[in-house]
């Protein structure tokens, strides 16, 4: 059976926010999440083409990067599996973007505000019930920050519960569950960007160029995270073989005969005639 195709889907998360010919989408959702005291007029989003090449590569990032008209420097990111370095990863992506704003010889004072936005179709924080985390640095005491140049978001979509009206950020996060929800429906009529996404959407979904792209993306993290399994696997049966060599080389040490030895060990014969050898 097709798996069913959805805004949180990265490709499509790419295609429907990281679209400088619909950048008010991307506005919108920024100034639902950033809540900026002078609200973003417009953004410049870095462009990287999306061709069947770029999507089937193993672990290929399709983050968003963008820039404001005040200069804020974006990170946004679709995360649908937890590889259990989400926020290691945040932040050393946020450092990149960071650092690489200075040529050499100019000053610190120029850098500015960078932000990490992470939409995560996971749990990441177990024990607390919110659905949206906001992290800056700050005093641990005085609860006073130390910069605003950095900034980090973390939204779980599974702990929203249901969409409030008080806080728009909801009415993304519906959009990327379900956006054919009668509450989604209910917004497309009073929120235009809400609208334009859907349709930016469902044309990207009837396409087929589009839905060939999402495949081979699925595809290609197929075979990444079965890499990575492969490879987790292996470590474990070379951490399982080491240890077994080693209680080996102490039974043996301790007189224990070599058929002993194999029986508890799982190892050949000759394998622990050659560990006997080597003592």
């Amino acid at each position: 059976m097709e798996q069913e195709i959805l805004p949180k889907d990265d490709i499509m998360f790419r295609m429907i926010f990281g679209n400088p010919k619909h950048s008010r989408i991307l506005i919108h959702f920024l100034n639902c999440v950033i809540k900026p005291e002078t609200p973003i007029k417009s953004v410049k989003i870095e462009k990287t083409e999306l061709t069947p090449e770029y999507a089937a590569q193993k672990g290929v990032r399709l983050d968003i990067v963008a820039v404001t008209d005040s200069g804020e420097i974006l990170n946004i990111e679709m995360q649908r599996k937890d590889e259990k370095n989400i926020t290691a990863r945040a932040l050393f992506y946020w450092s990149q973007l960071f650092a690489g704003q200075l040529e050499i010889g100019e000053k610190y004072h120029q850098l500015k505000r960078t932000i990490s936005i992470n939409i995560l179709d996971f749990d990441l924080f177990k024990n607390d019930e919110r659905y949206w985390r906001k992290g800056y640095l700050k005093d641990d005491v005085s609860n006073e920050k130390f910069t605003d140049l950095l900034e980090m978001h973390f939204l779980e979509l599974g702990k929203m519960r249901q969409v409030e009206e008080e806080s728009p950020v909801t009415f993304w996060i519906e959009f990327f569950k379900n956006p054919y929800s009668e509450k989604i429906a209910s917004l497309c009529k009073f929120v235009p960007e809400i609208q334009e996404a859907k349709t930016v959407f469902e044309k990207a979904k009837s396409d087929p160029e589009a839905r060939e792209l999402m495949r081979i993306r699925e595809k290609g993290l197929r075979d990444y995270y079965n890499d990575i399994s492969c490879a987790m696997d292996e470590g474990r049966e070379e951490g399982e073989l080491k240890k077994a060599r080693e209680t080996a080389l102490t039974m043996l040490v301790d007189g224990v005969p070599v058929a002993t030895v194999g029986r508890y060990t799982g190892l050949s014969i000759e394998e622990i005639e050659s560990l006997r050898n080597k003592q």
